[in-house]
């Protein structure tokens, strides 16, 4: 039974690592800060950058799957933006947090147009994942803000677009949990449409960005059949090059920010369960989800991007929210929006795999 009073730290928790994937959150990777090394889970490290560039050189999709609310993923986003040989290689970046709604305004707004703040923050604020993540943490405003920077000095053809991966919700005609879960059902099939007519169709290439549940691979044939990157793989034959985020004791020593591939060493088998506090995939393999893991530090050190208390006294977004929140069955506790929240993540509960094994 779910608790009627989800704080957006749990909610978080549950969702980040994919709502699909019955919460699929921790991994990890070691590395050097530059170029190629041998990190002391003793195997060969790039930094992100290089490996995503290094990535795009065989795939034409590559995934950085992610545990959402956390700065530090949101700061390794910001330098592989940033980085010039990135436009040289993507054509497209597929976001989980812009409504597909407003693909005109985002399209108008990254390629240099001007947007009133009202108009753009609809992208992020009006998802489906509304109430319980509003998109106000200042990531996401920030990476639609990088990406129209990076565009600023490029020529028209070589401008990244931003593709929005969830459903075109219209909250204004919700009014039912029913309706809802329409374009919740939707989500993954719906992020693997824009691929495929976006991407793939017009021969370009994208980096797709979404929680890690929304993007691992099937560890076995019609298993997570319904997720977003399986899909894409089945319908189009198309290998998709996954990374995915997050922490493991065994790479404390490693410097952050670095991928590691999950081939030839003890991420290939070690269970994927324990190493990311999912007991639903106990006795999976990590390297059958996964191509390659980013590692950001250890969880006790990893903080999330605070929004500012001061947007949810905007009376009329104050009143919108609790009409969503009501039509779920307020299972949100918008109050804790309007309190200074701690910078620190909460700790996941050990996960034990011994009597899951052959789920």
């Amino acid at each position: 039974m779910r608790d009627p009073r989800l704080t957006r730290r749990r909610f978080l928790a549950v969702t980040g690592a994919g709502t699909a994937a019955g919460g699929l959150l921790t991994t990890g990777s070691t590395g050097s800060a530059t170029g190629s090394s041998t990190g002391s889970a003793g195997a060969a490290t790039q930094d992100l950058t290089q490996a995503v560039l290094a990535a795009f050189e065989r795939h034409r999709l590559v995934a950085i799957g992610e545990s959402h609310g956390q700065q530090e993923h949101g700061d390794a986003q910001q330098m592989l933006l940033a980085d010039p040989r990135l436009p040289q290689m993507v054509d497209d970046i597929v976001v989980e947090f812009g409504n597909a709604l407003y693909q005109p305004i985002v399209d108008r707004f990254v390629a240099g147009a001007a947007v009133d703040h009202h108009v753009l923050r609809q992208v992020w604020r009006n998802t489906t994942q509304s109430p319980g993540a509003t998109g106000d943490q200042p990531i996401r405003e920030q990476f639609f803000r990088t990406v129209r920077a990076v565009n600023w000095t490029l020529p028209a053809q070589r401008r990244i677009r931003v593709l929005l991966g969830d459903p075109p919700i219209d909250w204004s005609h919700i009014t039912t949990q029913d309706q809802v879960d329409v374009f919740l059902a939707q989500r993954d099939a719906h992020m693997a449409s824009v691929v495929k007519r976006e991407v793939l169709a017009k021969k370009r290439r994208a980096l797709i960005c979404y929680g890690s549940g929304h993007v691992m691979h099937s560890p076995q044939p019609g298993q997570n059949a319904d997720h977003a990157v399986p899909l894409i793989e089945e319908q189009t034959g198309q290998h998709v090059y996954v990374i995915v985020a997050g922490s493991h004791p065994r790479l404390a020593t490693c410097p952050r920010r670095t991928v590691i591939p999950c081939s030839g060493n003890w991420l290939e088998s070690t269970d994927a369960g324990q190493f990311m506090d999912a007991p639903r995939l106990c006795g999976l393999p990590l390297g059958r989800l996964a191509d390659a893991v980013l590692y950001l530090g250890q969880l006790t050190d990893l903080t999330q991007p605070l929004w500012n208390p001061a947007i949810f006294l905007d009376p009329v977004y104050w009143a919108e929210l609790h009409r969503r929140n009501a039509i779920n069955g307020n299972l949100i506790d918008l109050e804790q929006y309007r309190q200074q929240q701690p910078i620190t993540l909460p700790a996941p509960p050990p996960v034990s795999c011994t009597a899951n094994h052959g789920h």
